[in-house]
């Protein structure tokens, strides 16, 4: 990207172009706090799940959305500024890919505990439909005197929603 479209777009964004290495810093500076701080949310999140306090969790999860937003905005930014930054702090650069490396760590461990957990919850609903379901079945016999299959009669009612 052009240094006058860098400039172009920060001016339509509201945010102003960096132009010195103190602005670079500056702007690094809430990069990392943004990310440090959507990290810690990330790991609280995995910790209550973990724990089985779901409903602790899902309070997390408003909080979570807020920086991630936040997060995102800074990140479109960073993408955009990146050669000017680069090229300004040079230093900071093996720090930032060391903590981009930690966070998709985290990310993934957060990913992981929150699709078992989402597992259980559906086999217990599952359970609990098939369960509900054998105590509804009626309990005679059918046309050939055999016992009516309990697969039949599933509780009705009880549904697993998988896309969220």
């Amino acid at each position: 990207m052009t240094p006058d479209l860098v400039l172009i777009q920060a001016a339509q964004e509201g945010d102003r172009a960096i132009r010195t290495a103190d602005e670079a810093r500056a702007f690094v500076a809430e990069f990392e706090a943004a990310m440090g701080a959507l990290m810690e949310t990330i790991e609280e999140e995995t910790s209550l799940v973990r724990a089985g306090r779901l409903f602790a969790a899902t309070d997390v999860v408003t909080r979570k959305n807020a920086q991630l937003g936040h997060y995102l905005q800074i990140r479109t930014r960073l993408k955009n500024e990146f050669e000017t930054i680069s090229r300004l702090i040079p230093e900071r650069l093996a720090r930032m890919r060391d903590d981009h490396l930690a966070a998709i760590e985290k990310i993934r461990a957060n990913l992981g505990v929150l699709a078992i957990a989402r597992e259980v919850a559906e086999g217990i609903v599952r359970n609990v439909s098939a369960s509900v379901g054998r105590q509804a079945a009626p309990r005679t016999y059918g046309r050939d005197a055999a016992a009516l299959a309990s697969s039949r009669f599933a509780a009705r009612g009880i549904a697993v929603d998988r896309r969220s």
